[in-house]
């Protein structure tokens, strides 16, 4: 049984069994729907969040990636409001996150590491073909459920390309992850994404980021003009032919 404390009891009809995370936007609490028993994943805004470009960034998250529909996605079931709170309710999906198997250098063999890899772009291609660009890939918004299912989580920096609602000059993102023209300042587009999958490929493949550091030692300056160490540095080599070996189709087809 769980006990729920400084949290709220309910949002909505869904009751709140414990927290599971919290971002820069919210906090989400594992919920039951208890109209049919299910568990789902709650996303509750901050109270302190009352800027309305942000609130509508919110909100565009559950329109965005509500009416996408793939198995490397995770599902938005419903927007709501609770006192005054935008929630969203999702998928519950009971697993470990990429940067937990990162964190804990899982041994994982190399064509494990390629068919999660090629799940995360069926998943981002799909969004990409729907017009909608993540801009915050990273191992943090990947999980892997009991299946080994890849299932792409938050696109609370979600855009809709052309909509207009994001603001070209906004950077938005998480550092090591971001492309150059995040940085720049730049139009944002689908190759945003994929750099942002390189790196976490890199990651994977390394258990280290291609580019580590923060704004103040210089993470901008490398990623705009500079290429991550060698992977072969780090005993990493025979990718492409590993592949072949155990024929596996390229990336993202």
């Amino acid at each position: 049984m769980f006990i729920v404390t400084d949290h709220p009891k309910s949002v909505g009809s869904y009751e709140i069994r414990r927290q599971l995370g919290e971002g820069g936007m919210g906090s989400v609490y594992l919920a039951i729907d208890p109209m049919i028993g299910r568990p789902v994943a709650v996303k509750l805004i901050r109270e302190d969040v009352t800027s309305p470009e942000l609130r509508e960034r919110f909100n565009r998250e559950a329109q965005s990636a509500g009416n996408l529909n793939h198995p490397n996605i995770v599902t938005i079931y419903q927007l709501g409001d609770h006192d005054g709170q935008p929630f969203i309710v999702m998928e519950y999906v009971s697993g470990r996150t990429l940067s937990a198997t990162i964190a804990k250098r899982t041994s994982l063999p190399l064509v494990e590491k390629l068919r999660i890899m090629e799940q995360l772009c069926s998943g981002l291609a799909y969004a990409h073909a729907a017009g909608i660009i993540h801009r915050d890939v990273k191992p943090a918004n990947i999980i892997l459920d009991e299946q080994g299912t890849v299932k792409i989580l938050d696109f609370g920096v979600a855009r809709i390309a052309d909509s207009g609602l994001t603001q070209s000059r906004n950077i938005m993102g998480t550092l090591p992850y971001m492309s150059p023209e995040q940085y720049s300042g730049a139009g944002v587009g689908y190759r945003s994404d994929m750099f942002a999958v390189g790196s976490v490929f890199y990651e994977l493949l390394a258990y280290r980021r291609a580019f580590p550091g923060t704004l103040e030692d210089g993470i901008m300056v490398r990623i705009l003009n500079a290429d991550p160490e060698p992977l072969h540095r780090f005993g990493v080599t025979r990718v492409a032919n590993s592949a072949h070996d155990n024929r596996m189709p390229p990336l993202g087809e």
